[in-house]
């Protein structure tokens, strides 16, 4: 560049600072800074500065930077001192800070993972915060929204949102599943194929021939994964399989599906947890019924209450602390490499396995109802 060239810009920008300094003077005198003012200084829309503050939707970096400038020169306190999305700031002036969308704290499978997601991350130099969807889809949603402004990038277990909602979060912030494949998203999840098909094989060879698969809400992802893998492994051992939806992943949810599975029972029940199998077999036991005698009961999990029920309950172990020491490494992996954040990743690499507990009987005195062959030939 010329040199005549160059004073001309300087002067340009001498200027442009001058004016900018001028408005705010005018601007605020001993009032205090507002957004509208700011927006009237750089010559924007105030919904421009409010949304370069909230990082809810990306901006050009240089009106990013001009706002910030202007906000500074008006004496502006920002609740936030970052605009940028951490998609785009260096690991230097990362906040440290990142957050987590649970279901429920009080399961103790989802207070495992978090467990292995703070060490993780606390290893790495990051705070870990916590949200609870309380089994909410709007609250998951709030909590989502809170935590991609104030961290530096998010994680979600099994999370209840569509594909569409979370590629949109995913294309302005660092953000990792677990437990759900969404299509462009970067993500972790449990290969079923050797605990289910393991469960499945159990059921098969104790001469049960129909399951009763007790579901949980509609719109977990990971509910769908193992009613898929369900029927996968039953097609393979000609088993009939049913389901039972939806329902609450909880004690009480357990207990509330016994009426409708007396209506139509079979031997063999698998649940979509621990927490859902152990209130199932107590509803059963306060009808009368007897575990593994008159029904044999698998869950999903394998929590410290699995090992200490009466029976102790069978269940497809999926190691929690290798899921989330799996998934924080695949966001910290996201927040120190900016440039590949363009690329989804996709792992299923925590793997899982049947733990035979006392649960499991032989079906020869097993209830059966009206579609078993057996009852169809007494």
């Amino acid at each position: 560049m010329g040199r005549v060239a160059l004073k001309e810009r300087r002067n340009s920008q001498s200027h442009r600072a001058n004016h900018i300094e001028t408005v705010a003077r005018r601007s605020t005198g001993l009032k205090k800074v507002t957004i509208r003012d700011i927006a009237k200084a750089a010559g924007v829309a105030p919904s421009t500065v409010s949304r370069a503050f909230n990082s809810t939707e990306r901006l050009s970096s240089d009106t990013t930077r001009r706002i910030y400038e202007i906000a500074e020169r008006m004496g502006y306190v920002l609740p936030n001192a970052d605009a940028d999305s951490a998609q785009d700031r260096p690991v230097a002036s990362l906040r440290r800070l990142v957050g987590i969308v649970v279901t429920d704290l009080t399961d103790p499978y989802c207070a495992a993972v978090t467990h292995a997601v703070e060490h993780e991350c606390f290893g790495h130099g990051f705070s870990l915060v916590v949200s609870e969807s309380r089994d909410s889809l709007a609250w998951e949603r709030m909590a989502l929204d809170t935590l991609l402004r104030q961290c530096d990038g998010v994680m979600m277990l099994a999370p209840r949102m569509g594909g569409p909602e979370l590629r949109e979060a995913a294309g302005d912030h660092p953000l990792v599943l677990a437990n759900r494949n969404v299509k462009g998203v970067s993500n972790i999840v449990v290969d079923l194929s050797g605990g289910v098909g393991q469960a499945v094989n159990l059921f098969a060879v104790r001469g049960y021939e129909r399951i009763t698969y007790l579901a949980g809400p509609s719109q977990l992802g990971d509910d769908a994964a193992r009613w898929r893998q369900l029927e996968s492994s039953c097609e393979e051992q000609g088993l009939e399989l049913r389901r039972l939806w939806p329902g609450e992943p909880t004690f009480e949810g357990g207990r509330d599906y016994v009426d409708k599975y007396l209506e139509d029972p079979t031997g063999a029940v698998i649940a979509y947890n621990d927490q859902m199998a152990l209130g199932f077999m107590a509803a059963l036991r306060e009808r009368g019924f007897t575990i593994p005698d008159d029904c044999s009961v698998i869950g999903f999990n394998d929590d410290l209450a699995a090992r200490t029920s009466m029976p102790p309950l069978t269940s497809v172990r999926m190691s929690a602390d290798e899921l989330g020491a799996g998934l924080a490494r695949l966001l910290l992996h996201r927040l120190e490499r900016p440039q590949e954040n363009g690329e989804a990743a996709s792992y299923a690499a925590v793997t899982s396995s049947l733990v035979l507990r006392g649960s499991v009987g032989k079906a020869t005195n097993a209830i059966r109802g009206a579609g078993s062959s057996a009852a169809n030939q007494s």
